[in-house]
């Protein structure tokens, strides 16, 4: 939201100790000098910029405090995010609230999404852009018991598999495990189970589910219920967590935008370095890493975070490749995930320069 269209002219002489008498002459008189309109345009264009600047950037995090934030966390705590419009801040998503509902609206200006989801949401009318790399490894997997007798995609056949619903990255993760396996919906049973995955899984009510790599899995073993995790191809087409934001403020924020996508990428940086020891630094983001228990998860699921973000020892961090982009594209379209409004590498691709 632009904080100026909601700040008029004479509210302003009000907030600086004006009447409203004296400011209606104030205004009466300025109009009549001479090159009023220049100097009304350079008066006008002067509050905005200047009021942009006092609106912090607000960087999405979606949902609850969770260590796989914690790149994000260190770049606050590290001061990386500090600039001359002020210090950008982090903000958890309510719980009811949609992924891009904020970003739409302006209360944020850029937020931690899959690109994927990011690309749907587009075709559907959200003007969304890809400007920055979280994840260089896509996280979904299929995940099922230790001693379950599925060990290949392929044997999925006949299975019933959980998921959160027909959306998202499971259910994209999904559709490409049965495209990997040469299998169509219709060979297994898909049921829709929310996020109860590892609920159902540990009760028997699902063969399989699909989820993440660094948290259901990793949460699974630590409940002493051991599990294997099948990966849903060998090259994945798709894009997981990335940084995302709009046109709007890529147009009008774009010196902002380039310092907190730089920043960010200074913070998955120190991450991957040491993710362990990243638990202790984020206590204060994420209240529950004070207790032991929860510190020992949160340091299994930093590890395997840390691997997505750094999958080899030459994987850019932070990066956003636009052939990877055009591939996603490609097979989302070939599986008619897409909406109606059609989407190009270019539209929806536009990373900042991390140099």
């Amino acid at each position: 939201m632009n904080l100026h269209s909601s700040l008029s002219r004479r509210s302003l002489l009000r907030s600086l100790g004006y009447s409203a008498t004296a400011a209606a002459a104030l205004i009466t008189m300025s109009a009549c000098s001479s090159g009023t309109a220049a100097q009304k345009a350079a008066a006008q264009s002067s509050a905005t910029q200047s009021t942009a600047a006092l609106k912090p950037f607000t960087i999405g995090l979606t949902y609850t405090p969770n260590i796989q934030f914690a790149p994000f966390y260190l770049a606050a705590h590290k001061g990386y995010y500090q600039m001359p419009s002020g210090q950008a801040e982090l903000r958890h998503h309510g719980a009811q609230e949609g992924l891009f509902d904020a970003l739409i609206a302006g209360t944020e200006d850029l937020v931690v999404a899959g690109a994927d989801e990011a690309t749907v949401a587009r075709s559907n009318g959200a003007d969304l852009v890809i400007v920055g790399g979280y994840y260089q490894t896509y996280p979904v997997v299929i995940i099922v018991d230790e001693e379950s007798p599925i060990h290949s995609l392929t044997d999925l056949r006949g299975k019933t598999v959980g998921i959160p619903g027909h959306y998202g990255e499971n259910y994209y993760g999904l559709t490409l495990a049965l495209q990997t396996a040469g299998l169509t919906p219709e060979d297994l049973t898909i049921e829709e189970i929310g996020w109860t995955q590892a609920a159902a899984l540990i009760g028997g009510k699902v063969d399989a589910i699909v989820g993440f790599v660094n948290n259901d899995a990793v949460m699974l073993n630590h409940a002493d219920h051991p599990v294997r995790t099948l990966t849903v191809a060998p090259e994945v087409p798709l894009i997981g967590a990335s940084l995302i934001t709009t046109p709007k403020v890529l147009t009008e924020r774009a010196e902002d935008l380039q310092h907190v996508v730089k920043a960010s990428a200074l913070g998955m940086d120190s991450f991957v370095d040491d993710p362990a020891g990243a638990v202790q630094a984020c206590v204060s983001y994420v209240p529950d890493l004070a207790d032991a228990e929860q510190a020992a998860v949160a340091q299994q699921v930093a590890i395997a975070t840390a691997h997505l973000i750094r999958p080899s020892s030459d994987s850019v961090i932070g990066s956003v490749n636009s052939e990877h982009v055009g591939h996603m594209l490609d097979f989302l379209a070939s599986h008619e995930l897409l909406g109606e409004q059609g989407v190009t590498v270019e539209q929806i691709s536009k990373p900042v320069d991390l140099n």
